[in-house]
């Protein structure tokens, strides 16, 4: 089980049974502003609420350990 849970706040944003479904939540719920290829630069830079960090809940998973 993974979590999409905010840097500084600790709040619980997605939670998903993989990495890739965390992903697809976050991706519904925050879609990336569509503007055209020339306004690029002036797009916003922050998608979410805060800088958001994945957690493994489970910890089988011993992919991100070092």
């Amino acid at each position: 089980m993974y979590k999409a849970v905010g840097y500084y706040s600790q709040n619980e944003y997605m939670v998903g049974k993989t990495v890739a479904e965390v992903m697809r939540l976050l991706q519904k719920k925050y879609p990336t502003p569509r503007y055209g290829i020339k306004s690029f630069k002036s797009s916003a830079n922050n998608f979410y609420a805060e800088a958001l960090k994945i957690v493994d809940e489970s910890e089988m998973d011993m992919q991100y350990s070092k």
